[in-house]
């Protein structure tokens, strides 16, 4: 029904520039669970670059990646002062490779910790302080309205305020967390119906969900949840790229959140291809000028109003990363560019993917996740998610998450994962499948 799309063979466009650059600077990936990371690994290596992938676990589906030059054990993502250390020590027996963040925790981290990372790395990392400003929803909305985006009806209250918001919020709404930056639970916010479900749940989100002890004490005012308006059902939109308002570099791609899991308030698995909104492109530019990042990125919008809301906005490679690289945006290489210093390269990169066009729509899918959440719901009686039909003239090309026809190992590795931790908690998936309407 549909036609598949991979990354290109390195054998076939790129053999020719592995020959010439067999001696260039790395780059280091950590978290190679993560789809952002296989998708960096194979932009990466099939452009030449070496790619050093480090994980606490051997079977992490970017290691088994044909385009990984180096495998290395490191210690696992949290408590991520642990992992910083240990590349900081890996820096220093191997000087001179790129290092970018795959998580809001590392973002923090390497920007907080960036005049040790940079001895030994070409570290690409804006300020302490410009990260700090995006990853904290509250310095990020503020700045957001001073860039001209529009962002939901937003509170962050102290525990005495709450009432004020459940006498005067309109409902649904839901309880998050200020930030994801050392949050232990990961999780991404709980929906309250009513007033009484608000004052019940928020004591109870702060009480369960807490911060790692040393964050939490440096930083008490980001502990307490925010409390946001939400918008049931309604469509996502993401703008994505990569800019450097410093160089007037800006490349972005736009696309639309169509599954997503659990599927009120969870991490997308299906994405269909969009264009790019030149208003909410000329804001996100605004706000990386306000606050000084420079980078990857990916801000989400609600979309149901008008001016869409920014909800957003990661200072990182992102998961779906991949459908960008599909798409003639190839976001590693372009910090890698920058990390080597070689901006005319990068300009020109830049220039190429500002100029590509897409020859028919395109789906970027999570089959095995999609497979599982279509059973967990047809189990509970709800009905199963669906992609969009096919169009008879107009078949979308497919970019998988993980399935990679030239780069097949990553995804047998991780449809088994999914499977073993499907199988391991039958319950979850249910309850998950169960609350998802």
């Amino acid at each position: 029904m549909y036609v598949i799309s991979g990354y290109p063979s390195s054998n076939e466009r790129y053999g020719v520039l592995r020959d010439i650059h067999q001696h260039r600077r790395g780059f280091v990936l950590t978290m190679a669970s993560y789809y952002g990371s296989l998708a960096a690994t194979r932009c990466l290596g099939a452009r030449g670059v070496p790619v050093i992938v480090a994980d606490a676990h051997l079977f992490a589906p970017a290691r088994w990646s044909r385009h990984v030059q180096r495998s290395v054990r490191c210690p696992p993502p949290r408590p991520v002062d642990r992992l910083v250390q240990w590349l900081i020590e890996f820096g220093a027996r191997n000087p001179g490779h790129v290092l970018y963040a795959t998580s809001d925790d590392l973002a923090w981290a390497f920007a907080e910790r960036q005049s040790e990372l940079r001895r030994t790395f070409r570290l690409f990392s804006p300020s302490f302080e410009s990260v700090a400003r995006v990853l904290d929803k509250a310095s990020l909305h503020a700045t957001c309205v001073d860039a001209g985006l529009s962002v939901p009806r937003t509170w962050f209250p102290r525990d005495d305020e709450v009432e004020a918001i459940a006498r005067d919020a309109r409902f649904p709404l839901i309880v998050k967390p200020r930030t994801q930056v050392h949050f232990t639970s990961m999780v991404k916010g709980t929906i309250v119906r009513s007033p009484d479900e608000l004052r019940r749940t928020y004591g109870q989100f702060a009480r369960q969900h807490r911060y790692e002890s040393t964050f939490a004490s440096a930083h008490p005012d980001i502990e307490r949840p925010m409390v946001q308006e939400f918008h049931t059902g309604e469509p996502i939109y993401a703008i994505s790229g990569y800019c450097d308002p410093a160089r007037d570099l800006f490349v972005a791609r736009g696309s639309r959140k169509l599954i997503q899991w659990p599927r009120q308030a969870g991490v997308g698995i299906a994405f269909g291809d969009a264009s790019v909104d030149e208003g909410l492109a000329r804001g996100i530019r605004r706000l990386c000028e306000r606050t000084g990042f420079f980078g990857v990125f990916e801000a989400e919008f609600v979309v149901s109003s008008s001016p869409p809301r920014l909800i957003d906005f990661n200072p990182r490679f992102f998961g779906q990363m991949g459908f960008d690289a599909a798409r003639g945006l190839p976001s590693s290489y372009l910090v890698y560019l920058a990390g080597i210093g070689d901006h005319e390269a990068l300009a020109r990169e830049v220039q190429t993917a500002r100029e590509w066009h897409s020859n028919g729509p395109m789906l970027y899918v999570n089959r095995t996740a999609l497979a599982w959440t279509r059973a967990a719901e047809w189990v509970v009686g709800h009905s199963p998610a669906k992609l969009p039909a096919a169009c008879a003239d107009e078949r979308p090309s497919v970019v998988g998450a993980v399935h990679d026809p030239g780069d097949l190992a990553p995804a047998i590795i991780d449809g088994l994962g999914q499977v073993m931790r499907a199988l391991r908690h039958p319950r979850s998936s249910l309850r998950m499948a169960a609350r998802g309407h």
